[in-house]
């Protein structure tokens, strides 16, 4: 009995052993596990992403594609775009404080005030933007797509000291107007420790629908054009010494008048798409005014909640968006 056994035990083993590895080889040989094709991506994640996009170019100002911008909302007739950008530095008065005032307007733009102990005084007119533009040489009547500013601290490691506030505001400051300094009477307020490499961006937000609506370029009247108008702090910082630097970004859209040679090329206002000013909505309510940061920062955040805007809408609304931005 034990040799039987043995033998029977063996030949399990032998017979165990041999389909073990036959079954090892099939799988190896396998066509279906070596030749698998790669799962392609869904259809909607690149669409997604050109989607959100086109989105930034109207909400971001910093974004590249935002000079090229027309606000949707099929308006007849042809229009051109620009984009105004520069950037100009400021020194601090004889108590080491400034005030300053960021327009949305065109032609007038910016302005430091005077300021004497606490009360800060509005000069009697505001400095351009530009002092030459394809806008006053070729256009009509124009509006603003999307504005912001980066506001910057070039003052040395042993300079930059003070506070910055930034606060929006929903209307002009008059030439002339006075104001008390550090009230912090603003719609939205930020506060920052300056110190060196700070970066602070500003992106103005549309109120009601002057914002889209054409306005005419020759008015020099303080008028916000219904965007916010950004102002601009400085206090308790080093005596005269230059401490803040500001780059603007203005990308409008203008109308051409009749008899103009330029009408014949210039491309038409987009189609209205409901998505767009929905998406458009969501993103300025839930950023905000104040981003810390420089373009990058601002790149991100604005793609980020462009992405989560869009995912809120339905299909529909998408390939009317598809089918506005040919993306």
């Amino acid at each position: 009995m034990p040799i039987k056994n043995k033998k029977a035990k063996n030949g399990k083993k032998k017979q165990n052993a041999q389909p073990r590895k036959s079954q090892t080889l099939a799988n190896n040989a396998s066509p279906a596990k070596v030749t698998r094709p790669p799962v392609p991506p869904a259809p909607k994640g690149p669409k997604q992403h050109r989607h959100v996009q086109a989105i930034c170019s109207l909400t971001n100002p910093f974004c590249s594609a935002a000079k090229a911008s027309k606000w949707a909302d099929g308006t007849s007739g042809n229009t051109m775009v620009e984009q105004f950008r520069g950037n100009v530095s400021f020194t601090n008065n004889a108590a080491g404080k400034l005030f300053l005032v960021f327009a949305p307007g065109l032609p007038f733009g910016y302005a430091s005030a005077t300021i004497s102990l606490s009360v800060a005084t509005m000069p009697a007119t505001y400095e351009t933007y530009k002092a030459s533009s394809m806008l006053a040489t070729y256009g009509d009547n124009y509006r603003i797509v999307s504005m912001g500013c980066i506001v910057r601290c070039t003052a040395s490691a042993t300079t930059a000291s003070g506070i910055l506030t930034m606060g929006t505001a929903g209307q002009i400051p008059a030439p002339g107007a006075t104001f008390a300094t550090g009230a912090e009477l603003y719609d939205e307020v930020t506060m920052k420790a300056i110190q060196p490499g700070m970066e602070m961006s500003w992106v103005a937000q549309p109120r009601g629908a002057r914002a889209r609506t054409f306005v005419d370029q020759t008015t020099s009247t303080t008028s916000n054009d219904g965007w916010t108008v950004l102002i601009v702090e400085v206090t308790g910082s080093v005596v005269s010494v230059p401490v803040i630097n500001v780059e603007w970004y203005i990308n409008c859209e203008f109308t051409l008048p009749g008899a103009s040679a330029l009408s014949a090329i210039a491309p038409k206002n987009p189609p209205k798409v409901i998505a767009a000013e929905t998406a458009t909505s969501k993103i300025h309510t839930s950023l905000g005014s104040f981003i810390e940061g420089g373009v990058s920062v601002v790149e991100q955040k604005i793609m980020d909640a462009a992405g989560k805007a869009l995912s809120s809408l339905s299909s529909d609304p998408l390939e009317g968006l598809f089918s506005l931005f040919g993306v």
